[in-house]
């Protein structure tokens, strides 16, 4: 198993980072699909589920990049940010969601979600950004250095 480097995530936070944004594709998508056609709502409990994983995963995550952030690949200010602000709405978002089903209420949870769907969307477009200015910062998330 790789560790966190300066130059590279390491094997732990790549599983992590490419588990969770299935995860994440999956509820986003579960999400939209039933709010778009309610003879969906069946897939509100693997939903719950795969929510509740990420609970678990994200915890994990935010622990580690805690551990971790002598070592991980440097970024600027604004993408430390990016990400922290990730971290905590990925946080946020399944707590509320737990929340929602103890109170039945909670219309916060949808807005996070939908917070996190963008702040993730905007998270792809600065990799495509830094691409197209030849500064690719994809090998470091599939640990080349």
């Amino acid at each position: 198993m790789k560790p966190d480097i300066p130059q590279r995530y390491g094997t732990t936070t790549r599983f992590l980072h490419w588990t969770m944004a299935a995860c994440y594709l999956f509820m986003f998508a579960t999400a939209i699909a039933w709010n778009m056609d309610e003879s969906l709502k069946f897939l509100t409990n693997p939903h719950k589920a795969v929510g509740f994983l990420l609970l678990i995963l994200s915890a994990w995550r935010v622990m580690r990049a805690i551990r971790q952030s002598r070592n991980r690949p440097v970024g600027s200010m604004a993408a430390k940010f990016g990400h922290w602000a990730m971290y905590l709405l990925m946080l946020a978002v399944p707590v509320t969601g737990v929340m929602r089903q103890i109170t039945q209420e909670g219309q916060i949870h949808g807005a996070l979600a939908f917070s996190l769907l963008f702040l993730s969307l905007g998270h792809i477009g600065m990799v495509v950004y830094h691409y197209i200015k030849g500064e690719s910062v994809m090998p470091r998330m599939f640990g080349r250095v």
